[in-house]
């Protein structure tokens, strides 16, 4: 009874091991295109990190996709702090939304 217990959680860790893997690839992706973004914009990314807020699929052209919320902060000037949400659609980026922020070289 323990062997067929221990091979039942050894199938399934190894059939959600791949899932693991694509969803750590996108937070990768999602880190990358945001140092990117606010570097592009003269912001800091604060922590250097992304948090999964939302997951949901998505039908497109007939295909699933999982469709990922990430959120994460900002900064203009590294004594603030601004929330940013970003969406993945699969591995693409379809939006950036950035809090209003003041820009002190306005």
């Amino acid at each position: 009874m323990e062997l067929l217990v221990i091979a039942v959680l050894a199938g399934l860790a190894l059939l959600g091991w791949p899932a693991i893997q694509r969803q750590q690839a996108a937070r990768v992706l999602a880190l990358r295109y945001l140092r990117k973004q606010c570097q592009q914009e003269n912001l800091q990314l604060l922590d250097d990190t992304v948090s999964l807020a939302r997951m949901r699929l998505k039908f497109i052209k007939g295909r699933p996709v999982l469709v990922r919320g990430y959120e994460f902060e900002f900064s203009v000037d590294g004594g603030d702090r601004y929330p940013g949400s970003l969406v993945l659609e699969g591995y693409r980026p379809v939006s950036v939304v950035l809090a209003v922020h003041s820009d002190p070289q306005a």
